[in-house]
């Protein structure tokens, strides 16, 4: 793999720890990295496109497909900014959640999550709409005001956390309060 592609670690574990994903659905993939997420949830029978900005984890993301023997789509883009009107059943992201501006280097796009490391996590959530959004949060960032902000959209909430090093990381599953795609 391409050292310009974030490795999965313990927060991809975390994440495929609370994903559910059942055959038939669709499933949409932010931030790709190396494909473990989407590969995961089309092997349980997902119908699975990936997007990242960075080149190198697209092509990573597509090698991973073909390894594992799934069929997915992978695009090159920011966020969603290159999908017109959408609708889909499970939205994944490993997102940048660290309280850092670095975009000198593709790999930096993996971990710069803005000056509170909410920034790319509430671009992504309103810019997908979906019946349950997966994605990880770091207590280095603004836990509190992405607490808020998901109340606020009246998503009923389930975490699992997990302590690393100096930080926690909390994994969530979003789902719409009333059970139906926003």
């Amino acid at each position: 793999m391409s050292p310009e592609v974030y490795e999965p670690a313990e927060d991809t574990e975390l994440l495929l720890g609370i994903l559910r994903i059942n055959k038939g659905e669709s499933v949409l993939e932010v931030g790709s990295g190396s494909g473990v997420l989407g590969v995961a949830a089309a092997i349980a029978g997902g119908r699975v496109t990936m997007i990242d900005i960075n080149p190198y984890a697209s092509k990573a993301s597509l090698c991973s497909s073909k390894l594992n023997n799934v069929d997915v789509n992978v695009i090159n883009c920011d966020l969603t900014t290159c999908l017109r009107k959408f609708v889909i059943d499970v939205a994944l992201f490993n997102p940048p959640y660290l309280p850092v501006d670095e975009y000198r280097e593709w790999l930096q796009f993996s971990w710069s999550g803005g000056r509170d490391g909410n920034q790319v996590i509430i671009r992504f959530l309103d810019s997908v709409r979906a019946s349950r959004y997966y994605f990880l949060a770091s207590s280095l960032g603004d836990i509190d005001g992405l607490l808020t902000f998901l109340r606020n959209r009246n998503f009923k909430l389930k975490t699992k956390t997990k302590v690393i090093g100096f930080e926690e990381l909390v994994a969530f599953e979003a789902i719409d309060a009333k059970g139906s795609i926003s």
